[in-house]
């Protein structure tokens, strides 16, 4: 399964980079993941460059506030779903401070909430990364999801 994630601004704090490390050391085996990094700039240029990064070949999900709330295992039936009816090429879009447009939120096929509260869109990389192995260890039977 191949796995791309597009987000804005690099990880800054270094407790979050140590915690990104350990979940890309532990998807290793699960998935090919490639991270893309846009810069930080205005709403408009963050989204114009998020959209020209978007690969034309993969289910593209976007991570935003506005978006269906899942459990752990819906997102791991997802995951299995993507992964063997549709290709395994999944991307994800992690927007800047000020979120993704409408019109980049239009390109995609399903757009994700973790919550209705507001986080930091470094703690959301963590989120993201961390519900990923969650979800292959849910669709491998392992135990690390009670």
């Amino acid at each position: 399964m191949k796995i791309t994630i597009i987000q804005v601004g690099k990880t800054k704090e270094s407790s979050y980079q140590e915690i990104e490390q350990e979940f890309l050391k532990r998807l290793g085996p699960y998935c090919d993941l490639q991270t893309i990094t846009i810069k930080t700039s205005d709403q408009k240029t963050e989204n114009q460059q998020i959209q020209q990064k978007i690969p034309k070949d993969q289910v593209v999900i976007a991570l935003d506030g506005r978006g269906h709330q899942l459990t752990s295992k819906q997102c791991a039936q997802a995951l299995e779903r993507y992964r063997d009816l549709e290709g395994g090429k999944i991307t994800f879009l992690i927007g800047g401070p000020h979120g993704l447009t409408r019109e980049t939120l239009a390109k995609t096929k399903f757009v994700l909430s973790f919550s209705k509260m507001t986080f930091t869109h470094q703690m959301v990389r963590l989120f993201l990364l961390e519900q990923l192995y969650r979800s292959f260890m849910i669709l491998a039977g392992k135990s690390y999801h009670y």
